[in-house]
Order: C-alpha cells, then structure tokens, then sequence
C-alpha cells in the first residue's frame, strides 16, 4: 500500500509539474505616462482567469498562464484602466509586453484599449522620456540602430540631432568636442583611449551591446560639471523580459579594398587576429634603463642590443580579404528563491580591411612672396596604405531583484588592434624639393575593461529610493613598435640621409588610465499644493590616474652606407650582412633617443555634491533649480626640455605636485511649460565648465615624427567657464513621432585651443585664447507619410538640422600672426571661427517597417560642414 500511494503521488507531481512546464508568462512593464517612469504598484490581471500580478519598483510584472489568447487589463486608483487584446501565450515561452502608459483618469475616458502589436517600439518609450525629462536631452534606440545597421556606437551616435563624429571616433555635439563633449558608461565616467586627445574613442564600443544612446544637452546639478556641448551616455543592455538567443554574421565586400593583390601588410604577429599582439612587436630593450653606447666605444653590446629588434621594416604586398563580423548574445530572466534573477552575455567579434591605392596626405603654406595667393605644399605624401582593424569585445552581467531592491552587477572588455601599412612618396619644400621614399609600419593596440557594481532600493510606499554606483574602469592604448624608414633620391642615389630626410625611426608608446568612480543619488518624492514634485540629493568621487611614455629608438649608419646595398629596401638595413659587429666596424646599429619630457604621470580627484528639486509650479509649469558644487585637484609628476639635463640649471621638475586646485559652484535652472497635453516649451540656464587634460597642463614636449610637429604642454593653463542658454519648442504627435525647434547660446571665457608658435609653426601649443561665442538653431521632425496617403502609414521620414555661428576673439599674438602672413589688399576680423566647430549638420533619412511581416529597411544621409582644425600663423594658414 505504502508503494501505491507513492507512486501514485510521484505520477500526480510529475503531472503537475508538466502542467506548469506546458504554461508561458505574460511579462511586461508599466509605465506611468505624465513622468515615464516605471510605475509600481499597477494591478495586471487576466480577467478570464483570474490571474495577475502588482508591478515592482520598475514597473515590472509577470503572470503565469496557459498556452492561449487573452486580453490583460492594467488598473491603478485614480487612473485610467488599460485593456490589451490580442496577447498571445504559448507553451514554455515568454510574451513580452514592452510598455503599459498608465494616465491619470479624467472624465470622459475611463478606458484605454490597444492590442499587444500596437506596443512594441523601443523609439516610443525614447520618445516618452524625452518627453517628460527633466534635461533636454536626444538619443537613439536599439531599434533606431538596428535599422540603420551601424556597427559601432560612432557610427550610430552621429544619427541623433547636433551630433557629429570627427575622425570616425570622437563625438561632437552641437559642434563641440574634445574637452566640451563628454562621454560616460552607464552614468559613469570612463577613460580615454588616445594621448593626444581629451576625449574617448567610442568606435571601440560594437552596437550590440548597447541598450540605448542618450545626449544631455542642459546641464542639471545630477550631472557632472564638466558639461558645455552635452554629455552622451551609453547604456550597455540589461537582461531581458524572455529567453532571448541572437546569433549573427555579417560580411562586406568593396571591389577597390577587398581581394586586392597590391594591399599592404607586413610581417605581423599570430595573434592580430584577436585584436592584440602576441609579444612579436614588444620593446626588446628598456631606454630608460641608459643610453647604448656609441660604435666608437667597440662595446660588443651594441651587436646584441641591434640584433634584439625585429627586422622587419618594410610593407609587402599581399591579398587583402573582405571584412567579417560575428556577434552573440543571449540573456533571461528565472525565479530564484522568490527574487528575479537575471543575466546577459554578449560577444562580438569584427575584422575589417581598408586599402587606399594612393592616400594623400599634404600641409600647404602661403608663399614667402606676399603678392602670391596660392598655398604651395610644405609637405605631400602620396601612396599606397593598407590598414587592418580587428575588435574582440564581451559583456556579462546579472541581476538580482526583489520587490523593494535591485543589485546589477556587469563586466565588459573590449580589445582592438589596428596594423598599417603604407609606402609612400615624401616630397618637402624645405629641402628643395628633394623626394623621400617611406616605409610605415605601425601597430596600436586598445583595451578597455569596466566594471559596475550598482544598486537601488525602494522604500516609504516607493516615495523614496536611493541609488548607487560603483564602478572601476582600466583603460590602455599602446603603439607598439612603429617603425619609419625614409630613402632619399638625391640625383638617383638612394640613400637615407639624416639631414634630408631623417633617420630610420623605431618608438614605442604606452598610456595607462585607470578610473574610479563611486556615486550615490537619494530621491524624495513629495507634494507641493498638491502636485507631485521631487527632491534630488547626491554625491560622487571621481578618482584618475595616467601614466604615459615613448621610447624612441634611432637607426644609425656607421661608415659609407653604400657599401650596405641597400637599395632602397628597409629591411636590409637588419640583414645580417648589414649589423655593425666590433670586428666589421661598420654597418647598422641602434640608438637610444629616450628624452624624459616625453614621458609624465597625473593624478586627478574630483569631490562633488549637488542638490536639485524639480518642483510642480502649477499644472502647467515645472521647474528644475539646483546648484552642484566640485573639488577639483589635479597633481603632475615631468620635466620640461631643459629638466630633462640634469645639470642644466633652467629645468624645470614637477615630482607629484599640485598644479590646479578649485572649488567651484554650478548653478542651474530649468523651466518646462506644458502648453498642451503633447507639447512643451523649454527653457534653461547653467554655468558649467571645461578643464584641460592630462596632457595640456604640464610640461612635456612630444615630436610626431610621422608629421614633424611638436607639442609642448602648457603648465600655466587655467580652466574654461561656460554660460549655458536653451530654449526649445516640442511637440510628439504620438506612435513616435515628433517636430522640436530651438536654439541655444554660450559663452566662454579663456577657452583652451591648440595654438602654433609664431617663430616655430610645427610647434603646437594649448593656449587659453579670447572669449568666445556659440549661438545654433536646431531642428527635428519624425513623422509617418500617412498623412499622404494611408497607404504609406509604414513609411516615416527622419530629419534632424543643426546650424550655428561661433566666434572666437582673436588676441594679440595670433593677430600679429595672421597679420604677418596677409597677402597683399587682404585683411583680417577681429574674430574667427571656433576650433572644431562645424557651420551645419545634416540627418535625414527613410524608415519603412512591417509590423505584420516584422521586417524594416532605411536609408540615412549624413552630412556636416567643415570645420577649422588648428588655428594657423604666419605663413602657415588655418
């Protein structure tokens, strides 16, 4: 008996428990539609059945159901109810309903009605948060960026409006960037990813990803102050509402770059492929450790310290292969001990190969003769160049959530590795005329790793929640081992001639960055005359490091090169037969160029704290006042030019040392009028400010042998004050579409540009310059063509303009400057163009999408003005 009883117990559980595997969930979100938040507390219930669930601090829910169609219906005291049709469950699967807008309730409806196909667009719920943010803000959706089939987030941010990528990696907004754009991940900052720049490099973020790209264009207290053209924030993806499994491929071909036997490469290392170098290309002797002694000294170490660098120093040619892209991710959501428990993983994998068959590189300067008009070239290289790009990139993440609580912890890595290859003709004004041949190879490997550990907490019937973030970021750029060999033809003799053409060069170069960055935010909702109005208190710590070196190697020539044979081919300056040795005593051996003011060290810490309220001023009227205070400290570790000889008395040694140090307040207001229920006008001012980098404020002196200029840093650097002015014109027709007109303005004080010497026009400098002034008009319409005709209800067009004006004051030293290069009958402005700042950009573009087929096609336009790089002098122009 006792048998039968157990197993008719096991027969009836294991019946159960295929009933319960045979049902799906119905999961979806709630939002409440006047903040576009997600709303806690919604009742969701299937009213055929009985089942149903409240939504959590996130507007989250989840019923279990059997395999059918249903209608659900959302209710929330004092709201209007919300009927859903059409929902489909099926067996073991997850529906997925992506927003419920909950509104409050008026007379005359006391119902709103859709089916479940009617709900899913992400550009909506983008749209919905534009709409009711505090800030003035644009972005783009996953969606957005499917459909335009980027594949890296600069190719995808430049879609939003006032946004353009300079260089296919640095972000502009409304014109502005470098030091006026900042870029974060996940409301945090990261490093950059390149020396020369103040700026991150966001090609290296794939778009698969990303959740969604959002850009603050006014500042509130909650951001960070470093804030003048906006600040773009990149939302990694979280896990999703159902078990979702992607996996793609994707290949280009382009008949001028791809399986072309006259591509250039050369001999690279086994793990390119992966996007880093396996050790080939590794500095094989550290100059920092003394100088290699002179093949005058018959020191045998000179042979063993020669022969312990690559050979290679010539680009061959080979097949060049068409680009590949491999991308996975899977993620879910699963009960765990009563809590949601959810994770995501991503990979993404992509190898592009460009080939340009004669890429041309020229500086023109004006004649020495005043009466001439035409620049004539200082400098043209012309030629083939070949460049390799791989990226290898990951992401994990899980996340724990109870009804009052949520924890996310998430890591990515991302790795790229760029190899060129060029041979190119050199021809210089400055040593009449005389024609170089060169050999470029360079390899630059970037990693970036990040880590965010984040929580939220609800509590007080969610009228009040806390939030916090911690999250470490390493970041490396490394060149490793570029190597250029110029041979001059000096009458059909092919030689390399230092004077003439420079030396064959090897040089490493290594950055560093690490950041650590924690913040913590508290929110208290509270009523003011009875409006619902929020009070905004936080805090955060933002701690840098940067560590940053070149070592440069030289190739020397001991005795008549002819004897060598060179022949104009690089890689026989390392043939055997070519190696200075003590009993030769001629031939090829390295020098150490290592100079101490190319290399610093920085330190920066930055305490800030802010208060803000957005407050309810009338039914109509919002207000959003606050006031964010920072302490700024920044600590050098270099030596100028002259430091870098002991036993020179005029240099100048920063060991750790305090070289900024400021404690400021940035006001801010923001006023919203909701004119009528879908349209807003906004209006807003800030004061802000912008600071140099690492690199600007010290005292290092860098040459680009590649170009032949040379940065000196500027230690007495001050930082640059923002006033900030908005105002905007919004309108959302609903289904996503929307029309905003507006305009800004800002003025600066001792804005940071990079400025040539008047005595040495190849040396560039950051300078605080005269004040400036930026005012722009922006434009944006989404709008379905149905209004054509319904037939083109699927069809929307997409368009976006931004135009603007910017002067900048010119001061003494660049007046005399241009005045010295005048052309004669010409004359000058007190005011010139901002560095960086494009006239107009353009977006337009086609979107179709089947709801009913689920497929969509578009067809985008980008376009943008140009844009003034480096400020000129003398006789070198603008």
């Amino acid at each position: 008996m006792k048998n039968l009883k157990f197993v008719l117990t096991l027969i009836f559980t294991l019946g159960a428990f295929s009933l319960s595997a045979q049902n799906g969930k119905i999961r979806g979100t709630a939002f409440e539609r006047a903040t576009g938040e997600g709303m806690w507390g919604v009742q969701v219930v299937i009213p055929s059945t009985g089942a149903g669930a409240v939504s959590d601090f996130d507007g989250k829910f989840e019923i279990e159901a059997a395999p059918g169609t249903y209608t659900i219906q959302a209710t929330f005291v004092g709201y209007n109810s919300v009927t859903i049709s059409e929902v489909v469950v099926k067996a073991g699967e997850n529906t997925v309903i992506e927003a419920i807008w909950m509104e409050e309730a008026v007379s005359e409806i006391g119902e709103v009605v859709v089916t479940a196909e009617a709900i899913k667009t992400t550009d909506i719920a983008l749209l919905t948060v534009k709409k009711k943010s505090s800030n003035l803000i644009d972005g783009i959706s996953s969606q957005q960026i499917k459909r335009s089939g980027d594949s890296d987030v600069a190719g995808a941010i430049k879609r939003v409006p006032g946004v353009s990528i300079q260089g296919g990696q640095y972000v502009f907004v409304r014109g502005l960037g470098d030091r006026y754009t900042k870029t974060i991940l996940n409301g945090m900052e990261v490093p950059g990813l390149d020396p020369d720049r103040n700026a991150i490099q966001i090609d290296i973020f794939p778009t698969n990803l990303i959740d969604n790209l959002v850009v603050y264009k006014t500042f509130t207290p909650d951001l960070s102050a470093d804030f003048v053209g906006g600040t773009v924030n990149i939302e990694t993806k979280d896990f999703p509402d159902e078990k979702t499994t992607s996996i793609s491929f994707s290949t280009e071909y382009n008949p001028s770059m791809h399986f072309r036997n006259d591509y250039l490469t050369y001999n690279t290392g086994g793990t390119d492929f992966l996007g880093f170098d396996d050790g080939t290309r590794d500095l094989p002797f550290d100059g920092r450790n003394g100088d290699i002694a002179l093949p005058i000294t018959g020191d045998p170490e000179i042979e063993t310290i020669t022969r312990s660098f690559n050979p290679n120093m010539a680009a061959k040619t080979a097949n060049s292969k068409p680009n590949v892209g491999l991308s996975i991710s899977t993620g879910n959501q699963v009960d765990f001990k009563g809590l949601k428990l959810g994770y995501i993983g991503a990979i993404n994998y992509s190898n592009t190969t460009t080939f340009y068959e004669n890429a041309v590189d020229a500086a023109y300067v004006k004649p020495a003769n005043n009466s001439q008009y035409e620049l004539v070239a200082d400098t043209r290289f012309t030629g083939p160049l070949g460049v390799n790009d791989v990226q290898l990139s990951g992401l994990a993440g899980i996340s724990l959530k109870s009804d009052k609580n949520k924890y996310r912890v998430q890591a990515m890595h991302i790795q790229n590795g760029t190899s060129r290859a060029a041979y190119r003709t050199r021809v210089r004004s400055n040593n009449n005329f005389n024609t170089s041949y060169v050999d470029n190879l360079e390899y630059t490997e970037r990693f970036l790793t990040n880590v965010l550990v984040a929580g939220e907490h609800y509590f007080n019937g969610n009228e009040s929640s806390i939030e916090w973030k911690v999250s470490p970021t390493f970041a490396t750029i490394n060149d490793k081992d570029v190597r250029i060999t110029p041979f001059t033809d000096d009458a059909g003799n092919i030689t390399i001639n230092a004077q003439e053409g420079g030396e064959a060069n090897r040089i490493w170069r290594l950055l560093n960055e690490t950041n650590y960055v924690a913040k913590v935010d508290f929110n208290q909702n509270f009523s003011l005359g009875g409006r619902e109005s929020k009070l905004k208190v936080g805090a955060s710590n933002i701690y840098k490091t940067r560590d940053y070196e070149i070592q440069s190697f030289g190739v020397g020539i001991r005795g008549n090169q002819n004897n060598l044979n060179l022949n104009g081919d690089a890689d026989r300056l390392f043939a055997e037969e070519n190696i200075w040795t003590p009993s030769r005593g001629t031939g090829v051996y390295m020098e150490n160029n290592f100079n101490l003011s190319n290399s610093y060290e920085g330190r920066i810490n930055i305490i800030g704290g802010y208060i803000m309220g957005e407050l309810a001023l009338s039914e109509k009227l919002k207000s959003i006042v606050g006031v964010r205070v920072e302490q700024y400290d920044q600590w050098y570790t270099g030596v100028n030019q002259a430091g870098a000889n002991p036993n020179d008395p005029t240099g100048i040694v920063y060991n750790d040392d305090n070289v900024m140090s400021s404690f400021n307040f940035f006001p801010s207001v923001n006023l919203i009028y909701n004119v009528v229920e879908n349209a807003n006008i906004r209006a807003s001012y800030s004061q802000t400010i912008a600071r140099p980098s690492f690199k600007e404020k010290s005292t290092a002196e860098i040459q680009d042998v590649l170009t032949g200029r040379t940065f000196i840093g500027n230690i007495d650097l001050v930082e640059t004050n923002v006033n900030n002015f908005d105002l905007r014109y919004e309108y959302f027709f609903g289904r996503g579409e929307t029309i905003s007109i507006g305009g800004f303005y800002k003025t600066f004080s001792n804005p940071i540009e990079m400025v040539r010497q008047s005595q040495a026009p190849n040396d560039l400098q950051p300078n605080n310059v005269g004040d400036a002034t930026i005012a722009g008009f922006e434009f944006e319409l989404r709008k379905s063509l149905n209004f054509i005709t319904p037939a083109l209800e699927n069809l929307s067009f997409i368009s976006n303009v931004t135009i603007t004006d910017a002067k900048v004051d010119i001061d003494a030293n660049e007046a005399l400057g241009r005045e010295n290069g005048l052309r004669t009958g010409e004359n000058f402005s007190s005011t010139r163009s901002f560095v960086g700042q494009p006239p107009h950009i353009i977006n337009a573009g086609l979107n179709y999408t089947d709801y009913e087929k689920f497929w969509e096609a578009s067809l985008t336009y980008n376009v943008q003005g140009r844009t003034l790089a480096v400020v000129g002098i003398n006789r070198t122009p603008d």
